[in-house]
């Protein structure tokens, strides 16, 4: 039987030690053998690993059952002057002998693609070997860019503005040319991921940075029909054992659904459905059952104004209150309705700016017969569908 991935959206914080001590736990305990990857890091790789070292001594682990494996980025080289460059390289498979935990730091995905996979997108002996770890009942876990690198297509970069205003980049090709270009309205990059969880693309700093429409048309514009999106929050893991998916951490795993969603044009999309869960949720992958703690739709409905919702999206620290309030406890007749789809919504609307363009764009959140959820610390919900409608502007 497989083992357990752990995919964090970055920024561990206070769900640090909770996420990292099940992670030990899931790898056999204390006493294995854990593999740390630091290629995303850039340069001092050693100070890197033993920063990660001193964290997992101090939930028990013993210092010497902590291996460095030398892949770097091709710039960087360790204090012995070494860099293996590739997962091919032979003195790899006798380091990652008896591992049962392996650990990716966050960083640049690049530099990590670069080292595990060939030129032809195939999996080098080191990456075939932790993928043997895997099946054989390991844990395997990464941050931030140790969380895109998780999926078989994964998100290189970009954002929202980037993704409104340049078209997808597929590959790393030109890669190097984009980064140095450091443009803040940087296009999607959909490139090959090292194929642990194939469930789906992972996405991750959810919570925290502008990522919604990237994460959606990543999920409808990839040539592999991958269209289900897991975006991770910051101090948050989606845990993965055995087709289940639970959460880990402070704050949430937004689930995309794009498998019945259309791009009508640039930046508009219909048919998405969103869920989001928190700890305490989850989601049986198998069924497509979401298993929420809590439900909120059985309260008296709630008073709110009909309008727009400023910074109504994923992201906005007001989202979640947004969800709740607006959709999920609204009265009916204080929210839009849809004579369409037949349904009621909310709405929420944020503009981006991309190299002297303005877009306006207006998301339409619907409730319908199956849409339930809860507020606790956050909102978690199920089977809210989404349509986006984006329009340039001019001011």
């Amino acid at each position: 039987m497989a083992g357990t991935l752990y995919i964090v959206g970055g920024g561990m914080n206070r769900g640090e030690e909770e996420i990292v001590s099940a992670f030990i736990a899931s790898a056999g305990g204390p006493a294995a053998k854990f593999a740390f990857v630091v290629s995303a890091s850039g340069d001092d790789p050693d100070g890197t690993f033993r920063s990660y070292v001193d964290d997992f001594a101090r939930l028990g682990v013993e210092r010497q059952n902590c291996v460095l494996i030398p892949l770097y980025a091709m710039h960087v080289k360790d204090e012995r002057g070494f860099n293996a460059y590739n997962g091919d390289e032979e003195s790899l498979p006798a380091l990652l002998e008896g591992v049962t935990g392996v650990w990716f730091s966050g960083g640049d995905q690049y530099h990590t693609a670069q080292c595990f996979l060939r030129p032809d997108g195939t999996y080098t002996r080191a990456l075939e070997i932790l993928h043997e770890i895997y099946q054989k009942g390991g844990a395997i876990g990464g941050s931030s860019a140790g969380a895109a690198i998780m999926s078989h297509v994964m998100i290189g970069g970009g954002n929202n503005r980037g993704t409104l205003y340049h078209d997808t980049v597929f590959g790393y090709d030109t890669y190097e040319e984009i980064d140095e270009k450091d443009d803040p309205a940087a296009p999607l990059i959909l490139a090959r991921g090292l194929g642990f969880f194939p469930q789906g693309v992972v996405d991750q700093h959810f919570n925290k940075r502008p990522r919604l429409l990237r994460s959606i048309e990543a999920c409808l514009a990839n040539r592999e029909g991958i269209r289900v999106g897991f975006a991770v929050s910051e101090d948050t893991a989606l845990v993965y054992n055995n087709g289940h998916i639970s959460v880990l951490g402070s704050a949430g795993v937004y689930i995309i659904d794009c498998r019945n969603a259309v791009k009508t044009g640039n930046g508009c999309y219909d048919g998405v459905v969103l869920h989001a869960i928190h700890k305490g949720d989850s989601l049986d992958e198998k069924t497509g059952e979401i298993l929420l703690a809590g439900d909120c739709r059985g309260g008296k409905p709630r008073y709110v104004s009909c309008d727009y919702v400023s910074g109504g999206i994923i992201d906005s620290p007001a989202f979640d209150s947004f969800i709740d309030i607006n959709l999920l406890q609204a009265r009916d007749d204080c929210m839009y309705f849809c004579e369409k789809r037949n349904m009621r919504y909310a709405k929420g609307i944020v503009a981006y700016e991309a190299h002297e363009k303005t877009y306006a764009v207006v998301l339409k959140y619907f409730r319908g017969d199956k849409t339930r959820g809860y507020r606790s610390a956050h909102t978690s919900f199920a089977d809210v569908e989404l349509a986006v409608r984006t329009r340039e502007i001019q001011l």
